[in-house]
């Protein structure tokens, strides 16, 4: 009998979240940072689906088994709720950059 892969986890983004990375890419539009800098937000997407555990626990949250986490794919850095029992990631806060990384912050 074959493995199945496991079931992947169910990934949120608010709006917030959401229009930070779209800002990101567009101020490292035309930059030697722009290919890495979308690499990293789709290897981002598909590491939080597959394995959220890549990054390191911050503290237990009062709900259940929930954990908040920080994850760095450089460029970026991301905090995260994961709750293992209901297989749901949250990305809770804009992505930061990582310094040096070619993306000019004040753009």
């Amino acid at each position: 009998m074959m493995n199945e892969p496991p079931e992947p986890y169910s990934v949120s983004y608010s709006g917030r979240v959401l229009d930070s990375f779209r800002a990101l890419i567009r101020r490292a539009r035309g930059t030697k940072a722009e290919p890495m800098l979308r690499l990293a937000v789709q290897d981002l997407d598909h590491r939080l689906r597959i394995y959220p555990q890549f990054g390191e626990p911050l503290y237990d949250l009062s709900a259940g088994r929930a954990q908040l986490w920080i994850g760095t794919l450089p460029p970026l850095v991301v905090h995260y709720i994961l709750d293992q029992d209901r297989r749901q990631v949250i990305v809770v806060k804009p992505p930061m950059l990582l310094p040096n990384s070619g993306v000019d912050p004040q753009k």
